[in-house]
């Protein structure tokens, strides 16, 4: 709708001039959400993405060795704090997602997007089809 604030991926779009003012073109599939308040938590992802709150990382070994940030795994485990409504099937009507909203997921190692909330928390933003497994 006209004034929403949307968020999108880091390389899309076409940045055009007209009456004066920059705008940016993007097709649908380059908006990952919409965004309803100030914080990525209040991200509502659309068609087939889901937002994702990513657990903690280790912070040490099974060996009981203690690992620097930059010797720290990033997490590929996490959980569905918001998902969109599914994307429509050939014969028009919208098919649901496989997962839901507190489902705890595996997905792949560098799928989506990454963002920080404003607690420090780390979220991903990501379709469906990375998602690996569910957990929970």
């Amino acid at each position: 709708m006209i004034g929403d604030t949307v968020v999108y991926l880091k390389y899309a779009g076409t940045e055009v001039l007209f009456d004066g003012v920059d705008h940016l073109l993007l097709k649908e599939d380059d908006i990952v959400g919409l965004l309803s308040g100030e914080d990525i938590k209040d991200l509502k992802p659309i068609n087939e993405r889901v937002l994702i709150k990513v657990a903690e990382a280790e912070e040490k070994t099974t060996g009981g060795i203690l690992l620097t940030d930059t010797a720290k795994e990033k997490p590929v485990i996490g959980t569905i704090v918001a998902a969109g409504s599914g994307v429509y099937g050939e014969d028009g009507e919208r098919k649901p997602l496989s997962v839901e909203v507190g489902n705890t997921v595996l997905y792949s190692k560098y799928a989506g997007n990454d963002f920080k909330g404003k607690d420090g928390s780390d979220y991903v933003v990501l379709r469906t089809p990375d998602v690996l497994a569910i957990l929970s």
